[in-house]
């Protein structure tokens, strides 16, 4: 019911509007959120850990909502409102944000024109990357204990110390492998809670604390990434479908004027990192967005195609 109203409230609200305005409207209350977030973030208001979320309820979730945004006003040339949400998403001291801005940067270059470009880059992003590795704790942490724990994703144990976070990630993951071994094509939509907490958490090693505070569960409705989900829940057709989906989707590159669209491309591959929930507000928004905005491109070029014959 979740998809089907929201869904379909967006499908029909996004023609009613020009599709520039809407954007125009939605980067302008991205930069707002980003400009309201480093107040709250040196006054110490809704922030978590030390980390920036601005008016959100998490800096994974801020991150997500901003970084169409980030990435548009980056490719029109628009490097102070670009600055402004970027700082935010290193400040966010989320490691989805900095694959996010990661993406901003590789995802254009993987054309075999750009390969040249990519090469470039890539020292350039190594470098950011060791940098916030060596100078950031919390990040540091995350890389290094969700490294030392991926072998738990074969076999459900967990050391003592691992961190919550990245129990979290790899625990859903390996119910999902589990899942899918005993169900190729699936277990159905939602179901991915279920066979956590009634089936497959009984075999896994979780860390003493963790049981011990109440978090072994944690994440189970949304196995904390969506391809996780997707892949748990619908089996390999739901694994088919992402490719499929995403590849038809990395069209939209191809155009110097689908920002925006490359922009919604960039979330999407970070939704597949995290967050498996199927409706957040913003998800069919940023989805009929790209779609629309495609299917309008293509209908101009095929109008421009007739009028030149």
């Amino acid at each position: 019911m979740g998809i089907a109203v929201i869904g379909a409230y967006y499908y029909n609200f996004i023609p009613l509007f020009d599709k520039n305005e809407i954007i125009s409207v939605y980067i302008k209350m991205a930069l707002w959120a980003a400009i309201i977030g480093y107040p709250m973030f040196f006054l110490n208001i809704n922030v978590v850990d030390g980390r920036l979320q601005s008016i959100f309820k998490e800096p994974a979730h801020y991150v997500v909502v901003v970084i169409p945004a980030c990435y548009y006003y980056y490719k029109i040339k628009k490097y102070i409102p670009f600055t402004v949400i970027a700082g935010t998403l290193i400040l966010s001291n989320s490691s989805l944000g900095y694959i996010g801005c990661a993406l901003m940067f590789i995802i254009p270059n993987l054309t075999l024109k750009r390969f040249k470009n990519l090469v470039a880059l890539t020292p350039l992003i190594f470098l950011l990357f060791y940098y916030t590795y060596s100078n950031f704790a919390f990040f540091k942490m995350r890389v290094d204990d969700t490294y030392k724990s991926l072998n738990a994703v074969n076999t459900g144990k967990f050391e003592e110390w691992t961190n919550l976070s990245s129990y979290v990630l790899l625990g859903n993951m390996f119910i999902a492998k589990q899942n899918v071994t005993d169900h190729p094509l699936g277990s159905g939509i939602g179901s991915h809670h279920y066979m956590n907490t009634q089936v497959y958490l009984k075999e896994m090693r979780v860390p003493a604390y963790i049981r011990e505070n109440g978090n072994a569960e944690n994440n189970s409705f949304d196995a904390c990434s969506l391809f996780t989900r997707i892949f748990s829940e619908f089996g390999f057709i739901g694994f088919a479908l992402v490719l499929f989906t995403m590849y038809y989707s990395s069209r939209c590159f191809k155009s110097d004027e689908l920002f925006f669209a490359q922009g919604v491309f960039v979330y999407l591959l970070l939704k597949l990192f995290r967050d498996g929930h199927y409706f957040p507000p913003e998800l069919y928004f940023f989805i009929w967005m790209f779609y629309y905005s495609m299917k309008d491109h293509l209908n101009e070029n095929k109008t421009l195609q007739i009028s030149e014959e």
